[in-house]
């Protein structure tokens, strides 16, 4: 059963106060279904009214499905936000693993440009003033 907006309505109450506003809600069959809402809806939207109407009554029908539904929501979110979070922890470990591996080859690099300074220097194909320029 698909309801639609037929009108709304501001009840008082016996001092003559605003007390609710009655939002009837209609289908194809001519039924009619009215919701109350707090009084001051009663300057909201026509679509918003419906919406307004809709969420009260599934509430009120489905209180339990209602709820489930919402930790449902936050359960997938919650879920998203842990499959990010893994794939931010891998991508931070794999940096990590790359910069273990740079900083390793950086040191081998190294060692093998010292080696082969000192090795020049030993066969006197650099002096003491381009070794010590090199080595600093």
């Amino acid at each position: 059963m698909k309801l639609t907006f037929i009108r709304k309505l501001q009840e008082f109450d016996e001092t003559g106060q605003p007390s609710s506003t009655k939002v009837i809600l209609g289908n194809t069959d001519g039924a009619l279904f009215p919701v109350f809402l707090n009084a001051e809806k009663i300057n909201l939207s026509n679509t918003k009214l419906l919406n307004l109407a809709l969420e009260k009554i599934y509430e009120e029908n489905f209180p339990q499905r209602a709820e489930n539904e919402k930790f449902n929501l936050f359960g997938s979110k919650i879920a998203e936000v842990d499959a990010t979070i893994e794939k931010a922890n891998k991508k931070i470990e794999e940096m990590t693993t790359q910069m273990t591996s740079q900083r390793t080859q950086s040191a081998v690099a190294q060692k093998t440009i010292l080696d082969l300074l000192t090795l020049l220097y030993t066969k006197g194909l650099i002096n003491d003033e381009d070794f010590t320029k090199l080595t600093q």
